[in-house]
């Protein structure tokens, strides 16, 4: 039986038209999830990570979202009792408390600048167990600042991070077991 949670993820990746820059990389995030139990998401919006990321988690882990707006999703999800939203700056200790440690997956989709994706990755990289793994969108050449960020901050944390092989701009550090 398909829940609806994968019906409406499903109808999100199918449309024809992109309604969002992510949606092509859904599948990914959806795949990434899949084998996680604890997920952050920073940057929800329209919900296009959100659902792949929530269709991914369903029976068997949670996602705890934060944006600085109240996500424009469809009322019946604020129900599900495995997603956790907190609408704030996520550079916030309050933000930071509200998400879990040893998380499996870490997803940044948010202000796109420098000093922010700085202050995201300062904060929220230490919260993933060994063996996680940081996905961050817009690493592409319109979105410098995503790219500097990670330059910077990877050596600095002794990380490497690399950019998708079949979806560019998705930058991707692996933490090391």
């Amino acid at each position: 039986m398909t829940s609806r949670l994968a019906a409406e993820y499903r109808s999100r990746a199918a449309l024809a038209m992109p309604h969002s820059d992510i949606r092509e990389q859904m599948p990914v995030l959806y795949a990434w999830a899949r084998h996680a139990t604890r997920v952050i998401e920073l940057g929800v919006r329209t919900g296009f990570s959100t659902i792949a990321l929530l269709a991914a988690t369903e029976g068997r882990g949670e996602l705890w979202s934060v944006d600085l707006d109240p996500p424009l999703v469809p009322d019946w999800w604020r129900d599900l009792e495995h997603w956790h939203v907190h609408i704030g700056d996520d550079a916030t200790p309050e933000a930071a408390g509200f998400c879990p440690d040893q998380a499996d997956l870490l997803f940044i989709d948010t202000s796109h600048y420098y000093t922010h994706t700085m202050a995201e990755l300062d904060i929220y990289v230490p919260k993933l167990r060994p063996g996680g793994t940081v996905l961050l969108h817009d690493t592409g050449p319109e979105w410098p600042d995503v790219t500097k960020a990670l330059n910077d901050y990877c050596p600095a944390a002794g990380l490497d991070w690399y950019d998708h092989p079949a979806w560019p701009g998705l930058g991707v550090i692996e933490i090391p077991e």
